[in-house]
């Protein structure tokens, strides 16, 4: 009897002690927004891969893909806010940055590798799988918001300047004046899909490479490509190339065309 009873007791101890670690690790969570998110259906669509692109030695746009996407996708449906890095540079696991923890303003000035730390972050602290999309997703969540530059016939030019003269021109053209000024999380509504600030003036950082590639002779396939990682594609107004340690391109970094006004964060959760 006095050995059941023990035994019971022994129990009751680890019981109390198991719904104690559970309840430390409940509240470790309890201050961890989840963000809300879109989903992005499976489906086709159509898409135009990133970067320099030849066919011998003019250069050309990137043949057009008619892609079906075969799974779904979540997007967040806002930037991450300062309020949301502020509690990640609070655990030690994002470096500090701008801003001053607003809850209504997105985070600015944080690099490809801030993002990829916030990402780990809250995937650990939310049990969920957070990561940068690639630019096809991003492309995809976009919807009719989605800009493209299309360099058109000048790019049968086998002068380079022609090109990015012109890609200067239509990047300027869409974007229209710089306006860094940072506007609360909605300010520039929703698209189709009902993802919002999709282009505004915080472009995102995706997990694309810029590529340099070569284009089948009837432009129609790309036959060879390499990618350099160290510089990554930001989406917004327009694509832009930016160095990945770089948070704020306006003062260096973008390896192309016009740098962004700001550089944010938006993320996909995986199903």
């Amino acid at each position: 009897m006095k050995q059941s009873t023990l035994a019971l007791g022994t129990l009751a101890g680890a019981l109390a002690i198991a719904l104690a670690s559970f309840q430390m690790i409940d509240n470790d969570l309890s201050d961890v927004t989840i963000p809300e998110t879109v989903r992005i259906e499976a489906g086709s669509f159509e898409y135009r891969p990133a970067g320099d692109f030849r066919i011998e030695t003019r250069l050309v746009d990137a043949p057009l893909d008619h892609r079906t996407a075969q799974r779904p996708i979540e997007i967040m449906k806002y930037h991450v806010t300062q309020a949301d890095y502020k509690s990640c540079v609070t655990d030690g696991a994002c470096n500090p940055s701008s801003g001053n923890a607003s809850a209504s303003l997105p985070q600015v000035d944080v690099s490809f590798v801030d993002a990829n730390a916030y990402a780990a972050w809250l995937s650990e602290r939310s049990g969920q799988s957070w990561r940068l999309p690639t630019d096809a997703e991003w492309v995809r969540a976009a919807g009719d918001r989605f800009q493209e530059v299309i360099l058109g016939d000048i790019s049968n030019s086998a002068d380079p300047s022609k090109l990015w003269l012109r890609q200067y021109s239509e990047e300027a053209a869409k974007r229209g004046s710089s306006d860094p000024a940072l506007r609360p999380v909605g300010s520039y509504g929703e698209n189709n899909l009902g993802v919002a600030d999709i282009n505004g003036n915080v472009w995102e950082w995706t997990v694309g490479c810029q590529t340099n590639g070569q284009v089948s002779t009837d432009g129609q396939r790309i036959v060879n490509r390499s990618d350099y990682c160290g510089v990554r594609i930001a989406q917004g107004k327009h694509r832009a190339y930016i160095i990945d340690f770089v948070r704020d391109a306006k003062s260096g970094g973008c390896a192309v065309g016009i740098p962004p006004d700001n550089l944010g964060i938006r993320l996909v959760r995986d199903l």
